[in-house]
């Protein structure tokens, strides 16, 4: 009995571990709309305590914000945008690439403008450099949001494999139930044709609603990051 209790626990244990880690990490890596950074460093100036980078974003964006500085001082990572001089309300996204030149997240920031330059945001350690893409200034709409997809054929394996995992689990853990309550009629309580019909009604229950909840999550994981910047 201990022997199938313990078996019981990894069991579990490791259908967490692949739902909510390994088959996420196999096949959810995301891929933002933009790949590249057309932003360009114009002037690095050393400090005492770090660094800091102008740069100008790309042509179409620079009649809102003509420049931001990247700068990094005591570790800490800051990002931190002149705008233009009649400029009252902004949302734009920073796509952030680390150092394999991958984007790995985008921060969008909405701002009422109050002088040149926008609010200072804090930025990932992880963070090497990143692209300045405007969504709104004032009453103007650019309609351009830095999404985060997964590939269809990817989501498709995903869900596929997710659904045998539950199956799985479903499966050893009625047969280490069987060895740990059913006695002498574990054989039955595991081959018992009433028993299989069960098994495979909660297990499609199972499917069903991890399907939906991954179906969820994965949409709300690929959605746009929004918020004041105060």
């Amino acid at each position: 009995m201990v022997v199938w209790s313990i078996l019981l626990v990894l069991t579990i244990i490791i259908s967490v571990a692949f739902a909510s880690v390994v088959l996420p990490r196999m096949f959810l890596k995301t891929r933002y709309t933009m790949t590249r950074s057309g932003d360009r460093g114009i002037k690095k100036i050393i400090e005492k305590n770090g660094q800091s980078i102008l740069f100008e974003p790309v042509l179409k964006w620079r009649k809102y914000i003509p420049q931001y500085v990247l700068a990094e001082r005591n570790g800490v990572k800051q990002l931190k945008c002149k705008v233009a001089s009649d400029l009252n309300y902004i949302s734009y996204d920073i796509v952030l690439f680390n150092n394999r030149d991958e984007v790995f997240d985008v921060l969008t920031v909405k701002e009422r403008i109050d002088g040149e330059f926008t609010k200072t945001v804090d930025l990932p350690e992880q963070t090497s450099y990143v692209a300045i893409s405007i969504n709104e200034a004032d009453a103007t709409d650019f309609s351009a949001p830095m999404t985060a997809k997964v590939k269809n054929g990817k989501l498709i394996k995903f869900l596929l494999c997710s659904a045998v995992c539950v199956f799985l689990e479903i499966m050893c853990i009625k047969v280490c139930l069987a060895n740990i309550f059913g006695g002498v009629f574990k054989e039955s309580f595991v081959l018992d044709i009433e028993s299989a019909v069960i098994t495979m009604a909660i297990a499609a229950v199972l499917i069903l609603v991890n399907l939906i909840v991954s179906f969820i999550a994965i949409k709300i994981r690929g959605g746009k990051k929004r918020g004041w910047n105060k």
